[in-house]
């Protein structure tokens, strides 16, 4: 796909038909359940996102007129991108969620209707409870996605509440972790993704060394075969 037709859908100067073309166009199927995308980027300048661009992708997607794969593809490449970006956790929030549906929240009419309503109130109603029973369908990793859920709250607990806060606090990271352990990734990428989640999500200034040391702890789950 190409940024220049994603900026022109936000502004209103092609149709939802131009942009379903161009998103489709740069998916290429390389396997079962995966997918490689092509972005052809913009080089210079900066676009920023607001809550109103998402809102048009969302009603998109209620009427039909946008997949669930659409919307991760854009939500992929407005991460991946150097040219758009945005503030808030709102924004944020909803393109992780989107960019992340495999491992995260299912991509249908009812949580992108929940989406909506957080970017126009600022409730976030997803259900966690959704998560929680997607992983233990999974069987075969529940053991694992059990203790990084300990090892989270434990040793990371990046706000310091785990004394008094609700148990399921950061249960909604344990997904994106888990699929890093189960792709073999080192305990450099875990820490990254760690602190990613601090400074980005939950607006931290970060600790990249405790979350070394996190995701060291996370790793040798694995060398102890817990699965």
């Amino acid at each position: 796909m190409t940024e220049q037709k994603l900026k022109e859908y936000f502004e209103n100067k092609i149709t939802i038909d131009e942009l379903k073309s161009d998103v489709k166009n740069s998916q290429t199927k390389t396997g079962c359940d995966t997918t490689s995308v092509y972005i052809q980027q913009i080089n210079d300048g900066e676009f920023e996102i607001q809550k109103e661009h998402l809102i048009k992708l969302c009603n998109d997607f209620i009427t039909r007129k946008l997949g669930s794969e659409d919307l991760t593809t854009i939500a992929f490449s407005l991460i991946a991108s150097e040219y758009f970006d945005w503030n808030g956790d709102e924004i944020s929030n909803v393109i992780f969620d989107w960019d992340n549906s495999k491992i995260g929240y299912d991509i249908n009419l009812k949580n992108v209707q929940l989406c909506k309503d957080y970017l126009e109130n600022g409730n976030y109603n997803l259900d966690k409870n959704e998560l929680k029973e997607k992983f233990r369908s999974k069987g075969k990793f529940l053991n694992l996605y059990q203790q990084i859920d300990q090892i989270l709250w434990e040793y990371w607990d990046p706000i310091g509440i785990n004394d008094d806060a609700p148990r399921d606090e950061y249960q909604g990271y344990t997904p994106l972790i888990l699929k890093l352990v189960k792709s073999k990734s080192d305990s450099a990428k875990i820490a990254e993704k760690l602190y990613e989640f601090e400074t980005e999500l939950i607006g931290l200034s970060g600790n990249y060394e405790n979350c070394l040391k996190v995701a060291e702890k996370i790793n040798n789950l694995e060398k102890k075969n817990v699965v």
